[in-house]
């Protein structure tokens, strides 16, 4: 068997073209962080990702220039936490049928072990992939619901980045402001009041989508306030109004739910993810999470610390390399990540059923 170790260029291609590899639920990612920046260097510079609001001063045209660049106030420099999954691929994985990809339905082909070497390849990129963008949707996620992730693991001491959120855009009802209680609480009032905080703030703005968590939306849509001024009848977005729907949701992790004032979006989230093999959810679901345009998320990228990335400033780089006792090919996916919500008085979290 022709055993080939395939270029990183090639891996990478399987990486980005192969019609299975389609990414998980990228959620927060999708809503919150649209730009890209690779650095070549190992820190992220929080400087070079921010922007100014200075107006140009106004001067008679006679007068001298005024100057106007300085450099930033505050520097913040942050080493991405590493990730790199490696997993051999040994001659038993190769000589072994595989379930998963039909050789043991009846009937079908026999595979020669290079047909399956190549599809352990493709597999294991495939796991890597998967398992690294679902690291991104965590750190996202952390971003947007915290304001600031806190980083630990195994091989990885405790450190937290803390992106400066208000610390008046968090709040956790209490006693008869739960939304659970029906008669005291106000879920509309409590959403126009937090809207108009955010809009407020530094580097706020307008707040166009509302995320909650199953136990928020059910206290949501039982609220007599909210029963009273919704239609019941289910419409198309674009008619607007305040509509939302009431009935029974599919049951999918992101499901949208309706609109209110036809201007906010509402989801019901309840994504999840594993570690050591328990289900923990992405967020609370006690929770809401308001968010607008103005986030300005960026997924930030290190620089590959591997000679044979020549540091490049890549957002995944995967390898592969024979071992000659025990026998044994290894690839391995490397990224250097951190999600940077540039603007992040523009979200709001509250938690509103105990």
């Amino acid at each position: 068997m022709d055993q080939k170790l395939y270029s990183t260029s090639v891996l990478y291609g399987v990486l980005a073209n192969d019609e299975q590899m389609r990414p998980p639920s990228n959620y927060w990612l999708s809503l919150c962080f649209p730009e890209v920046v690779q650095f070549d260097e190992e820190e992220i510079d929080f400087a070079k990702l921010g922007s100014d609001r200075k107006l140009a001063p106004l001067v008679v045209p006679t007068a001298q220039g005024v100057p106007i660049y300085s450099a930033a106030e505050r520097v913040l420099r942050f080493r991405p936490a590493y990730v790199k999954p490696k997993d051999p691929i040994n001659a038993s994985r190769v000589i072994r049928k595989i379930a998963g990809q039909g050789e043991l339905a009846p009937g079908a082909a026999k595979k020669s072990p290079a047909q399956r070497y190549n599809e352990l390849v493709a597999d294991i990129l495939r796991q890597h992939r998967f398992a690294i963008e679902r690291r991104w949707e965590w750190l996202a996620a952390q971003a947007i619901l915290y304001g600031r992730v806190t980083l630990k693991d195994d091989n990885y001491p405790e450190t937290t980045v803390d992106f400066d959120r208000d610390s008046n855009h968090e709040v956790t009802l209490t006693g008869d402001q739960l939304w659970t209680d029906t008669t005291n609480s106000t879920p509309l009032a409590d959403i126009e009041r937090w809207k108009a905080v955010v809009r407020r703030a530094f580097y706020g703005g307008p707040l166009t989508r509302i995320t909650m968590g199953g136990k928020a939306w059910e206290a949501f849509r039982a609220h007599p306030d909210v029963q009273g001024l919704l239609k019941t009848d289910y419409a198309p977005p674009q008619k607007g109004g305040l509509n939302v729907n009431l009935g029974v949701l599919e049951g999918l992790e992101v499901e949208w739910v309706g609109k209110l004032n036809g201007t906010t979006d509402v989801y019901v989230y309840s994504d999840w993810y594993t570690v050591k093999g328990a289900a923990i959810p992405f967020m609370d679901e006690r929770d809401i999470v308001m968010t607008g345009p103005n986030v300005r998320g960026v997924r930030a990228f290190g620089a590959i610390q591997d000679i044979n990335a020549n540091f490049q400033p890549l957002a995944m780089f995967p390898k592969m390399w024979p071992q000659e006792d025990p026998s044994a090919t290894f690839i391995m996916t490397q990224s250097a990540p951190l999600m940077v919500p540039m603007n992040p008085n523009n979200t709001f979290r509250a938690r509103v059923v105990a």
